[in-house]
């Protein structure tokens, strides 16, 4: 009787862990931006343009052509940002002009930051990068459920007809 337990208990957990397996995978995203591309600006305390002048690990300065949000009075600006756009940095490029919003001195993919014509490398050097938050995982389907349901309504069918053996085989008197 252990043993067709055993083998119940086996069944069991191995149609459970189809479902699993058979389930839809949602895509992972290292960077999800909380901002919409039209509440970036209304977020940002300073709203720059500029050229980058140096790029380093930890940040950029930029020579500051124009300033439509934040102090006046700034001729160049560094700010922080990672060089990795999987962590919501972006990496830019020196040479290159750009629109960039900061918070606290700080930007990157999700701040708003929108490269600008104007510079020879623009255009052939620095990457076109995503600003939009991922759209919204869908419901995979009537298909996933049903697929579901049916694993599970098999399992509950084992576990009864070894329940309802075992019962008839307790009951015999051969047994």
């Amino acid at each position: 009787m252990k043993l067709r337990a055993a083998i119940l208990v086996a069944l069991t957990t191995l149609s459970l862990g189809l479902v699993v397996l058979v389930s839809p995978v949602q895509p992972a995203w290292a960077c999800s931006c909380a901002l919409r591309p039209d509440q970036e600006d209304d977020r940002a305390d300073v709203i720059v343009v500029g050229t980058i002048t140096a790029v380093t690990d930890r940040g950029v300065q930029l020579a500051v052509e124009s300033v439509e949000k934040g102090s006046r009075s700034v001729a160049t600006l560094r700010l922080a940002v990672s060089r990795s756009e999987d962590s919501c940095g972006y990496d830019f490029r020196a040479g290159t002009r750009y629109r960039v919003n900061s918070i606290d001195g700080a930007t990157g993919l999700c701040f708003g930051i929108r490269q600008l014509p104007g510079t020879p490398s623009a255009d052939a050097a620095a990457p076109t990068p995503v600003t939009a938050a991922p759209a919204p995982a869908q419901w995979p389907g009537r298909w996933w459920f049903a697929a579901g349901a049916m694993l599970t309504v098999l399992a509950a069918g084992l576990v009864a007809v070894a329940l309802w053996r075992h019962r008839t085989r307790a009951q015999s008197p051969n047994a």
